[in-house]
């Protein structure tokens, strides 16, 4: 029987595991608030509400060009 892994969010850190165990013999699954990948680095005009209707957090904004010191 393969094991079964639940990846919570497709921000970079979800993005990543869900490539490092891509080739382990597990059966992997990522769920997601948004409809797009990059969790809270994801930044569209368009909406600041999930599919949902519910309010979603995000560290980006119109003119950020970089959030590193």
């Amino acid at each position: 029987m393969r094991k079964r892994i639940a990846i919570i969010g497709a921000g970079p850190c979800g993005l990543f595991q869900l490539i490092a165990l891509k080739n382990d013999d597990l059966d992997l699954i990522c769920f997601e608030r948004q409809s797009e990948w990059g969790g809270m680095w994801l930044y569209t005009e368009e909406s600041k509400t999930s599919t949902s209707e519910e309010p979603v957090h995000t560290s980006m904004y119109k003119q950020l060009w970089s959030n590193g010191p």
